[in-house]
This record gives structure tokens, sequence and C-alpha cells, in this order.
């Protein structure tokens, strides 16, 4: 297991806040290998559609729905990202190491520049033992 430095952290949660700030977007957080969220959260002003019990329960069905998709890695590839997008909310997850970029927006939100966006925004942030 991963233990992220106050440094990964950091630039975790600043990245966390840019892609924040991207319309329509309502959350993004990153969450660990034991689906605990270690940087980021929801947008200043957004009222969460879950209550707090069901966002942590959500936190580690994300990770688990990721760990149980690695499966086909091996025959498939790695995942670039899980994408669902349902009546009330686009719900993106892209892994950065072991641990899960989650991030919520509008349904109508254009999927494929919120995940272009992540992926520019968390593939310069290094994620390694300490």
């Amino acid at each position: 297991m991963t233990i992220l430095s106050p440094k990964q952290i950091e630039d975790l949660d600043t990245a966390c806040q840019k892609l924040s700030a991207e319309d329509k977007v309502r959350h993004v957080g990153v969450i660990n290998q034991l689906g605990h969220l270690v940087a980021g959260g929801f947008r200043k002003g957004v009222k969460p559609l879950l209550d707090d019990d069901k966002v942590r329960m959500t936190y580690m069905q994300m990770q688990l729905d990721f760990k149980m998709r690695q499966d086909l890695d091996e025959i498939l590839g790695p995942i670039d990202y899980i994408a669902s997008r349902r009546t009330k909310q686009l719900i993106i997850s892209v892994p950065i190491g072991e641990n899960l970029v989650l991030i919520t927006a509008e349904p109508d939100t254009d999927d494929k520049r919120i995940i272009k966006s992540a992926e520019d925004l968390f593939d310069d942030i290094t994620i390694s033992t300490v």
C-alpha cells in the first residue's frame, strides 16, 4: 500500500481544486486504496446529493469496483478511466497509482473534456512509496 507524503497530498488537493473550477463539476476527490478521501472534495457551495455516510460508502464502492475491473488488465490492458452517466449525475473515476480521482458533474457535462482535464492535471503528479 502506498502512503502519500504531505507534499503529494498538497499537489493532489491543488489539482482537485483546479478541476473543481471547471463548469458543472460538483466534486473532485482522490480516494485511496481503502476507499478514504485523501484530497479534494465537493466544490464550495455544492450540496451533495447523498448524505455523508452514503458519500463515504460510495468512495469505498468506487475503489472496490476499480480493483475488481483490474482483474482483466493482463488481457485488455489497464483502465484509463471509468465513466457512468446517471439521470442526476455524471460520475468519472480516473486511476492515479493505486488511488482514484473521483469526479462528479452535472449529467449534461462533456465527459471527454472533464477526463482530458483530469488527465492533464493529475498525470504530472508522481505517486511513489514514502
